[in-house]
Order: C-alpha cells, then structure tokens, then sequence
C-alpha cells in the first residue's frame, strides 16, 4: 500500500498552497489529490486580486507574507490598489485601518477624492470622501499561481497527482484516519487536509466530520477602455 505523512485533497489554490507548505515545513511525504485537473474548480473562477488592507493586523501580516511568495514564485503583478469611502463614517474607519496597517509597516496611504480620482479617471468625486491607497497590491492568474505552488511542493519531494479520485477514507477504531481509498488504489496516513472547496462537506463525511460550507456566487464586471480616460497601468 502507498503510504504519506499526510494527504491533502483538492487541486485548487489552497490545496497546492497547503502541500507546498507542508513540503517546506520538512513534510517531504505528502500527497496532493485532485479528482480533475488542477485549478478545475472554483479556483479558476476567481478574480484573481490579492490585497493586503484587512481590519486584523493578522490577516494584513498574512497578505503580506501571500504577496511575497507570490513574487518570489514570479506570478504577481504589483499594479496598486484602491479602497473607496462614500461617507465621512467610512473615511472614518479608513483611517483607522490606515494606521493599522502603518503599524505593522505596510505602504498605505490615505487619499482625498481628487487624488484617488487622478489615479483612477473611470471614477467621480460625487459621493467620494476619499479612499485607501496601496501601491505593493495587485493581481494573479489563479491558474498561473497554482501551478507555480504545485511545481514548488514537487520541487520540495511532495507528489501531485491529479485525476485520482478520493472514494473513502478509512477510520480506526479509535476514530483516526488510517488511510485515504482511491479510485488508483489506497494511501496510508494518519493526517487528511481537505481542501476540497465546495466538495469539502462531501469528502469531510467520509471521514464522519461535518463541515459548514456556504457557496457565495460572485459576479464579475470586464470594462473596455473608454478613449481619453484609460486607467495608468504603471501607477
């Protein structure tokens, strides 16, 4: 029987992170499953956008470190970000989080409504009160990036292999894991990281645990350029 220090199912961005993480960590024997190909699920869906502005200085510290992997694997493009306020409350509470973010060393800067509208000319000052400024965001290609973590953990001894579908995974009396079943064949492991996205709830009852999953639909708009009033690319 195959055997790994730990199994991680789902192909998506979180699941390559994981098993690139682990890698890293010293897990060399890791297993990344995916019933598809990589990025076949919501990951290739999303829009991409990776920012660092968060109320917890936790998560902005989080962010951050996101973003400098990002580079340092080469699939991100630093173009900036803006955060508006349609009330002097919400310009408020900008500043607040400007602060926050100061604190823990990040480049934000609040902006007034003329500045944010010379940075982006698509946008008006009616009902602006200003907005957050932070030049070290940008976005990614979902697919690019998980890719590039997969290759990384592949790098670091971890194995990937897709189109390998998860059917069961075996319990102990003790109510441990002992070992993932596959339409390939059973893996021996003790630890299951599931990170099946919106299939998480489904592969977690496998094993007897419930999940809480709430699918979101998320809705994206694609602008055209308007001749005269094109968005600085290099800002």
């Amino acid at each position: 029987m195959e055997r790994a220090r730990a199994v991680v199912v789902g192909g998506g961005i979180t699941g390559a992170s994981v098993a690139y993480h682990l890698a890293k960590a010293g897990w060399r024997d890791v297993v990344l499953l995916e019933k598809d190909e990589l990025t076949s699920g919501s990951t290739c869906h999303a829009a991409g956008l990776v920012t660092q502005f968060n109320p917890s200085p936790t998560m902005m510290r989080f962010r951050r470190y996101s973003i400098e992997l990002y580079q340092e694997l080469g699939v991100f493009e630093t173009v900036g970000s803006l955060r508006f306020a349609s009330s002097q409350d919400h310009m408020m509470e900008l500043q607040r989080g400007v602060s926050r973010a100061r604190g823990i060393g990040l480049d934000a800067e609040l902006i007034s409504a003329t500045e944010a509208v010379r940075l982006m000319p698509a946008i008006t000052t009616e009902s602006l009160y200003g907005a957050v400024w932070m030049p070290g965001d940008g976005h990614l290609d979902p697919h690019t990036a998980t890719h590039a973590l997969a290759a990384a953990a592949r790098e670091l001894g971890a194995r990937v292999n897709t189109n390998q579908r998860v059917t069961a995974i075996s319990i102990s009396g003790s109510n441990a894991v002992e070992s993932v079943n596959t339409d390939a064949g059973p893996i021996e492991t003790e630890v299951v990281v599931v990170a099946g996205g919106i299939w998480g709830p489904q592969i977690a009852a496998m094993a007897g645990a419930f999940v809480v999953s709430t699918p979101v639909d998320h809705q994206h708009a694609a602008l055209l350029a308007v001749r005269g009033h094109e968005m600085p690319h290099d800002m």
